[in-house]
């Protein structure tokens, strides 16, 4: 799996795009708390969530306020200066992309199980330029039979591998921001 994330500082963009993630969790929960936690957010937005930024929804859910408020300060306070980007702003900008790549390359599987080269070279001409996709092009047989049927086992396994450490501390990271692990 080609990766060209792990040696280089998030751009600008990916920044401004998970700033956009928490800034979009915290609207949703200052709505969701001014209606009284009577509706929910309407489901268009929550799938919009999810898609972009696959797993913002346990976010959502699971993210303490502090935290939220905090992170978005970090991330405002690097776009400001193009300082230092927080570990756990960095594997998550990773996260998300290997997510969307491996859910992508997984949909147009459409259920196959069978990889020879003939389906790889389909998959990496319909995902041309498609770099989240196609780092999957050399693992598409585990992304056809992921272990334990998830496919989110093998991101979280690329992710550890990529940040060079283990899966439980990557997830730890991506999570909670390393706030268990003192990685923060």
């Amino acid at each position: 799996m080609q990766d060209r994330s792990a040696s280089r500082d998030p751009s600008p963009s990916e920044l401004r795009d998970i700033r956009d993630k928490h800034a979009r969790i915290a609207a949703l929960r200052d709505a969701h708390e001014r209606e009284g936690r009577a509706e929910e957010p309407p489901r268009a937005e929550l799938a919009s969530l999810a898609a972009r930024w696959p797993g913002a929804l346990r976010e959502l859910d699971d993210l303490p306020r502090d935290v939220l408020a905090a992170r978005l300060a970090e991330l405002d306070a690097a776009l400001a200066s193009g300082g230092p980007v927080a570990p756990w702003a960095r594997a998550q900008i990773a996260f998300h992309a290997l997510a969307r790549g491996a859910l992508s390359a997984k949909r147009w599987l459409a259920g196959r199980h069978e990889i020879d080269d003939g389906i790889r070279r389909a998959f990496e001409e319909t995902f041309r330029g498609d770099e989240e996709a196609l780092a999957w092009s050399d693992r598409l047989d585990e992304v056809a039979r992921p272990p334990r049927g998830r496919v989110l086992s093998l991101v979280w396994s690329a992710l550890a591998a990529r940040l060079e450490l283990d899966v439980a501390t990557a997830k730890d990271l991506v999570l909670d921001g390393g706030l268990r692990s003192g990685r923060r």
